[in-house]
């Protein structure tokens, strides 16, 4: 009877095992199908760029950006992973009813979806990056063979005002050509960390500004690429959907190398780390890539600091003596860009907040992620005035939203022109930005103002760049208006975002010692940008992975769920705080100590709790 009853348990055992082993395949298979199809629907928008840190972005912050990423995920990766392992369940199932080797078909689907498991990890490590991504790449530096400097190249820019007619010294001729002598390559370091090695730390490089400082007007464009322009002048579509910017583009700088109708575009590669709009106007005005880290990518408003150490754009034109303003429609907090922007540089903050604190909206308003770009435009012509009245120069950065995935927002103003929404919400931005800068030369301060236009970064709408050809790399829009300096090198330049900082400072008629700032270099110069020394793969794919350098310059402070940040330190104690201020500091032997907000402190003996449920609490008063 004994024997009967264990043979009889080793088959309900094995039957258990059978069936174990079957959901672990199934679950597998989907897992795998998820990954794939994932990977499928990032190229569609990503083409051969994307690496790990655009699919965790992708994947992971479908929230707070509309509905429509969401169902396009679930449609385009989600669904398919369903249909795919659905469609094999039932084919086991089908199998095994009609006795057909069942077990035959399901132990191949095992070993395929074995062989499926390391074909997908061979694929993320090797083209998605993740070994550089999490650092444990072997880092070497590409030297290029047969470096040759770049020639220097004599420029004298005059003018004709003189009585005689005849060409006399511009203001600028000495700047011009210290600009032309800024030649030496860059000077490659030994260290393993890619960032450290070719930082260039803004606090120790002297700038020079000329006596009247110049006005700087800074529009981001949300999600705006060269892209949408033609085939003929350097996009990629072949109808161009934003024709009145690609004009502006084309007839003042983009460092393309040639200008007027027709001239090819050209535009900033946004590399790892600046794919986001917080980590666009990081890279834009710091020269370094944003990593966060232990936290998300937007989660930089969980923090007390934003990169405390480093020196910004913000920083050099505060120490200058101009007066800042950041303007955005929507909620400035979001993503860190309000903490960023007050710490460096003392920005003050016109966004949703404000326009409802000033009475401009009702409290009530809300469309989109806040208010829509034409009540942007209004606002921003406002404060403009109120600046051009003043007697600081002054920096307005401004960030339009209209053009945001997935779609983009169709305001009043837009028209029917194509036949896809996001093309004529691209149509009517390209209007809008064109009548604020054609309002903005109508002004009395224009005449001592520059203006850069840039795209924050490329769109993240994965459907709109489907049928982008796949060799395409795609570069945000660029475009710097009235800037009292041209470039020392008339070629067409291969450059990223990070080298917008040192352009920028030089556009408004200061000289920066070197040439370079951060990891970015001055396009008026003649140095080359580290995509021209290193190339785009060697940049995509060193700027991914992590560096302990730029973490040692975040301070960040890792934050749950609830909002409590917890600092754990080398000795293993951890530091919990709540969004109150209210602290718990937990020692390795089991020691608690409580610091409400108050200040009073309590502490919590091993084995006790601190709500008072447990035994020897000390009181402990400072």
């Amino acid at each position: 009877m004994d024997l009967k009853n264990s043979i009889k348990n080793i088959k309900i055992n094995k039957k258990t095992v059978n069936c174990i082993l079957f959901v672990t395949s199934v679950l597998m298979v989907l897992v795998m199908s998820v990954v794939i199809f994932g990977i499928m629907w990032m190229y569609r928008g990503f083409g051969n760029s994307i690496k790990i840190a655009d699919f965790l972005f992708q994947v992971g912050t479908l929230e707070g950006t509309g509905t429509g990423d969401t169902v396009r995920f679930i449609l385009g990766v989600i669904l398919p992973a369903l249909i795919y392992t659905g469609l094999l369940v039932f084919l086991y199932f089908f199998l095994k009813k009609k006795n057909l080797r069942a077990m035959h078909v399901w132990k191949w689907s095992l070993m395929l979806t074995f062989v499926a498991v390391w074909l997908v990890i061979i694929f993320a490590v090797k083209w998605l990056g993740v070994d550089e991504y999490f650092g444990f790449a072997g880092f070497r530096f590409v030297e290029k063979d047969n470096y040759v400097p770049p020639v220097i190249e004599e420029i004298v820019i005059t003018d004709n005002t003189g009585d005689n007619g005849e060409s006399e010294p511009g203001p600028y001729d000495d700047l011009q050509n210290k600009l032309a002598l800024e030649s030496s390559p860059w000077e490659k370091g030994t260290s393993r960390d890619f960032i450290e090695s070719y930082y260039v730390d803004p606090a120790e490089v002297q700038i020079d500004f000329p006596d009247k400082k110049r006005n700087l007007v800074y529009i981001y464009l949300e999600s705006m690429e060269m892209t949408f322009a033609d085939k003929e002048i350097g996009g990629a579509f072949d109808v161009n959907v934003i024709p009145k910017l690609s004009a502006l583009s084309e007839e003042n700088e983009n460092f393309s190398g040639s200008y007027g109708e027709g001239s090819l575009l050209d535009g900033g590669y946004a590399y790892n780390g600046g794919t986001w709009t917080m980590g666009a106007i990081f890279s834009q005005t710091s020269g370094l890539p944003l990593q966060t880290g232990s936290i998300g990518m937007n989660d930089m408003d969980t923090q007390d600091v934003f990169y405390p150490t480093i020196t910004t754009m913000g920083d050099i034109l505060e120490g200058a003596g101009y007066r800042q303003i950041f303007m955005a429609g929507s909620y400035a907090g979001f993503g860190g860009r309000q903490l960023y922007f007050k710490e460096h540089g003392g920005y003050e903050i016109r966004d949703l907040i404000w326009a409802k604190n000033t009475k401009r909206l009702p409290g009530g308003y809300y469309v989109w992620w806040g208010f829509e770009d034409c009540k942007l435009f209004e606002y921003a012509k406002e404060t403009l005035t109120e600046l051009g009245e003043g007697d600081e120069p002054f920096n307005f950065t401004v960030l339009t939203v209209d053009t945001h995935r997935p779609g983009g927002y169709k305001c009043e103003l837009c028209g029917d022109t194509y036949p896809d929404r996001y093309s004529n919400v691209y149509d009517c931005s390209d209007k809008q930005v064109s009548e604020f800068v054609e309002w903005i030369k109508k002004q009395d301060f224009y005449e001592n103002t520059t203006i850069v236009i840039v795209g924050d970064h490329p769109t993240m709408d994965v459907e709109y760049c489907r049928n982008i050809d796949k060799d395409y790399l795609r570069r945000v829009y660029t475009c710097i208006i009235n800037s009292p300096v041209t470039p020392a090198r008339e070629t067409y330049r291969s450059y990223s975002t990070l080298d917008m900082m040192p352009t920028t400072i030089t556009a408004l008629g200061a000289y920066i010692h070197g040439g370079r700032l951060g990891l970015g270099t001055s396009l008026y110069t003649n140095q080359r940008t580290l995509t021209e020394e290193l190339g785009y793969t060697t940049m995509h794919s060193s700027l991914a992975r992590y560096s302990s350098f730029l973490d040692s310059l975040a301070d960040i402070v890792p934050v749950d769920q609830s909002g409590n940040s917890v600092v754990i330190s080398d000795d293993g104690t951890v530091t919990i705080t709540d969004p109150d201020g209210n602290v718990v500091i937990m020692y390795p032997d089991g020691t608690q100590v409580v610091i409400p907000a108050d200040g009073t402190q309590t502490v919590v003996p091993p084995g006790t709790t601190p709500d008072g449920t447990g035994n020897g609490e000390t009181p402990v008063t400072n």
